[in-house]
């Protein structure tokens, strides 16, 4: 569940943070001491909780949570405040909760349970019980545990399971999946290899209680979902719906950038699935840019290195986030991680293309060791 916080008092504000992260799953999409800030991105972003604080500067807890009301009637409400005048206004208001200042850990655990009784269940775990990861290695979530990785019975059956999850909902003929899976051997005997895989995943997915079906076709076999979701799924609708980058949405951002947890379906060599994962790379890629591009706009040269660095770990071989961060050291004066930079960037050339950096490039950096010897 998405939460946001609003508290003019930035000790107060850190504090019901820390205390939220430590006692519960809620998911902290912003933290604001300006009640019209706040206002603003929870309007764009339709948290299911947030806590106010009541005596603020330019506009009252009870003011922004009518406010709030107004346009998004279903939001959960909780006060958080050091004055108890106000409970009555407050529970007026169809409030969750009211809570006093110094925070208790107990009476905010309770808070959280009311949370979770009043909440739609879809909202913890959003639309079913079941939520597939295949931005890194392929897992299986269910409500309340942790992901885990199915240990499949081959490595065929494992790879059968992910095409058909990719063409989910679509029927997809025998004769394909036969190309696809098994081109080296002749049709019969694919033929029986694909019924025995087939069979097994069905077994898996029985044996781990997962409610997801493999429908057959006159000529093939079609995956449903049936109500379980799927993390790219998030992911991409996250991405397409969020605002531009700016600091009142970087929370946002990085929230969105932080589901990304792996290239499309991990470490596997699928050649079927190459568009797909360097389709979803390339709208990573874009997304992670718009985050450090602003921090480079806005003069956060510290916070730009630090997610190019990030760009540059899942995509080692990109040329340009090796150049962009040249630049950023050498704004911040740091020629050590420059230079570091330039020789990872021909160190990696060499092994992966037997070739030297762009021209460009090589002029820019003999151009950077004259003026620093001078």
């Amino acid at each position: 569940m998405k939460a946001i916080l609003v508290d003019d008092e930035p000790l107060a504000l850190n504090h019901l943070a820390e205390e939220l992260e430590r006692i519960s799953d809620l998911d902290i999409i912003g933290k604001y001491r300006s009640p019209r800030q706040a206002l603003e991105h929870i309007v764009q972003v339709r948290p299911n909780v947030v806590f106010l604080d009541i005596e603020m500067p330019e506009m009252s807890g009870i003011e922004l949570a009518e406010r709030i009301l107004q346009q998004l009637p279903a939001t959960k409400i909780v006060f958080v405040t050091v004055y108890d005048e106000y409970a009555v206004k407050a529970f007026e208001l169809n409030s969750l909760d009211y809570l006093l200042k110094p925070l208790q850990t107990e009476r905010l655990e309770k808070t959280i349970h009311r949370l979770l009784l009043t909440s739609d269940p879809t909202e913890r775990f959003p639309d079913s019980q079941v939520m597939l990861h295949c931005l890194g290695p392929l897992q299986f979530e269910k409500a309340g545990s942790p992901p885990i990785t199915i240990r499949w019975k081959t490595f065929k059956a494992q790879e059968l399971f992910s095409f058909l999850l990719q063409y989910r909902d679509k029927p997809v003929r025998k004769q394909v999946l036969l190309e696809q899976l098994w081109p080296e051997i002749e049709w019969k005997r694919g033929v029986t290899q694909l019924y025995t895989a087939i069979y097994q995943i069905r077994k898996q997915l029985q044996s781990e209680q997962v409610n997801i079906q493999i429908s057959n076709l006159d000529e093939g076999y079609m995956l449903q979902l049936n109500g379980a979701s799927l993390d790219m799924d998030t992911w991409e609708k996250r991405v397409a719906e969020a605002p531009a980058v700016t600091a009142l949405t970087m929370d946002l951002h990085l929230q969105i950038s932080s589901l990304y947890k792996g290239p499309y379906l991990g470490e596997t060599t699928y050649l079927w699935a190459e568009m797909e994962r360097r389709r979803l790379r390339n709208l990573w890629l874009r997304h992670e840019k718009q985050i450090a591009d602003y921090y480079i706009g806005a003069r956060q040269d510290e916070d730009a290195v630090a997610h190019y660095l990030k760009i540059q770990r899942m995509l080692p071989d990109e040329e340009n986030i090796y150049v962009v961060l040249m630049n950023l050291y050498h704004r911040l004066g740091d020629r050590r991680s420059v230079e570091v930079q330039y020789s990872q960037l021909c160190r990696m050339l060499s092994q992966e293309m037997d070739m030297l950096p762009h021209p460009a490039v090589q002029e820019w950096f003999e151009s950077w060791k004259s003026n620093r010897s001078t």
